[in-house]
């Protein structure tokens, strides 16, 4: 992940950036990372990188490691392109937010969906009125198994926060997004049934479902398994209902299909978007999109759609639902 960040400021901002450090235990990262930032000075530890003459830092480790890093540096006074999640605990989201409130700086979270047209073009269509009033979400991910990380981090719950805290806050956030209105309540079920790395309590899910509702009213679902399409073939179906009409996503061709209630429509109204595919990661838009609005915010000295205070819920979302889990109630979210 840190090698793609590198990847696309030095192609996409190459007048703007100059990557002038990193940092990184994994070795075959660094030496690709070096192969397009020469210049780039290599640091042993995160402190030493810190403390160098930078305008900003570009945060991708491991999700337990977030917050802390956080700190530092924007006491350091950088500005901070920090990987989501916003913490693997509700203590280290309120942590990140109150800091946040606290400095002048831009602190923007990597929910890099937002940034794509495809998932923007959702939201116009939604706030423009075109399938009423909202009344459902959904979300349904069938895929494969986590990458291999380090020492298996992605693998404990305590480090990762569980599957849904890694892998999902990013659909909890656009469904917010869309939506307008914060999460109020979630119930999840969830077991690890094939994809078992870990021995002992702490191996995350690899199958949930969840069922939340909205301060708003509005009420929505997801489906999650990591043991089912296998790359390239992996599904993420994403939709919003109203009580005029839906829309869906047809993600492998950058399509919004739209229905009208009563319509008759024999086929689905046809939303052609342009947009990048994403950045190896499928269904992953916005990743581009993203980088070049870090900058342009840095620039011109103004708040990202990322900001923590936007993003936060998404990742308390996440909690609660891995929380509802282990606690087999519904749980809800302050």
């Amino acid at each position: 992940m840190g090698f793609s960040h590198v990847n696309s400021m030095v192609k996409l901002c190459p007048d703007e950036v100059e990557i002038s450090a990193l940092c990184s235990s994994n070795q075959a990262n660094i030496k690709r990372a070096l192969e397009i930032a020469p210049k780039a000075k290599l640091c042993r530890t995160e402190a030493e990188l810190i403390k160098q003459p930078l305008d900003a830092i570009v945060v991708s480790t491991p999700n337990f490691t977030h917050v802390e890093l956080a700190l530092k540096i924007l006491k350091a006074g950088k500005h901070l392109f920090l990987e989501k999640p916003c913490g693997v605990t509700k203590e280290e989201c309120q942590t990140l937010l109150q800091a946040s409130k606290k400095t002048d700086r831009i602190l923007m979270i990597g929910h890099e969906l937002r940034y794509s047209p495809y998932f923007q073009k959702i939201k116009q269509l939604a706030d423009a009125g075109e399938i009423g009033k909202p009344k459902m979400v959904w979300c349904r991910e069938f895929r494969g198994p986590f990458q291999k990380k380090s020492k298996n981090w992605i693998q404990d719950d305590r480090k990762s926060g569980g599957s849904l805290v890694d892998k999902n806050c990013h659909h909890f956030d656009l469904m917010n997004w869309w939506i307008g209105s914060r999460p109020k309540r979630v119930c999840a079920f969830g077991h690890n049934a094939v994809n078992r790395v870990l021995k002992g309590p702490h191996q995350v899910n690899d199958h949930v479902t969840m069922s939340f509702e909205y301060a708003n009213g509005v009420i929505g679902t997801h489906h999650l398994c990591l043991f089912a399409l296998d790359f390239p073939q992996e599904d993420l179906e994403m939709g919003i209902i109203g009580d005029k009409g839906l829309l869906q996503t047809r993600i492998s061709q950058i399509e919004i299909l739209q229905w009208k209630r009563g319509a008759k429509q024999k086929e689905p109204i046809i939303h052609s978007v342009e947009a990048r595919q994403g950045e190896g990661w499928g269904s992953h838009l916005g990743f581009d999109e993203i980088h070049t609005e870090f900058v342009n915010c840095i620039l011109e000295k103004r708040q990202p759609l990322t900001t923590v205070k936007n993003c936060v819920d998404a990742t308390l979302m996440a909690i609660a639902g891995e929380e509802s889990i282990k606690r087999r109630a519904i749980v809800e979210i302050k």
